[in-house]
């Protein structure tokens, strides 16, 4: 069953979000009844919310990643192409190819940081040459921050194409922080065997 992950445009609040996904008829937010009063919020707090789909199958997941704090969708099901259109109708989620754009653009260090973290999570599927190509120029960037944004967002991935220039980073970057995160980049993939969710696209 093929996962796919879409991600949030950089001006959108994450309970934006959750309310235009509570309008969308052919999706219903889950409700957790089993469970206590003070897991429901700790599960809210953390910023997890599930929804699912008029198939009764397909699930929405509304994640925050606790790292970079920017909200994502998983989708899960048979129906996860469908609900990716419809999702991406709602004008909330950039598709890959808008994603690299974000990328292609940026000109500030914050941006920059913003963007390549939205590509790594855009990034599901298999491995794509310009996306490479983004991650490499991305980890020579000149601001440090931007270089340490890079190494991290590889970790969304997954590809093994990723390994040599992890593999450089980690042996040249001039920033001792950089290389100890590519090299624990290279170690955590390699011993998952370079495996993430992947579909066609």
């Amino acid at each position: 069953m093929s996962q796919i992950r879409l991600c949030t445009r950089p001006q959108v609040i994450y309970m934006n979000l959750l309310e235009a996904l509570s309008r969308e008829s052919r999706l219903s937010m889950l409700k957790a009844q089993h469970e206590s009063v003070e897991r429901r919020d700790l599960t809210a707090e953390a910023g997890y919310y599930t929804f699912v789909m008029d198939d009764h199958s397909t699930l929405v997941y509304v994640i925050i990643d606790q790292s970079t704090s920017i909200p994502y969708l998983l989708l899960s099901g048979p129906s996860a192409e469908e609900a990716a259109r419809l999702l991406y109708e709602t004008g909330m989620v950039g598709s890959a190819d808008e994603v690299i754009q974000w990328c292609l653009q940026a000109d500030t260090t914050e941006d920059k940081m913003d963007a390549i973290c939205r590509l790594g999570i855009a990034s599901y599927f298999l491995p794509r040459h310009d996306i490479v190509e983004i991650f490499t120029r991305y980890m020579q960037d000149t601001d440090v921050r931007v270089r340490q944004s890079a190494v991290f967002a590889t970790s969304f991935v997954g590809w093994q194409d990723f390994e040599p220039i992890l593999l450089r980073t980690a042996e040249r970057d001039p920033d001792e922080r950089v290389s100890m995160i590519a090299e624990s980049a290279i170690r955590i993939m390699r011993e998952s065997d370079w495996k993430a969710e992947k579909t066609t696209r």
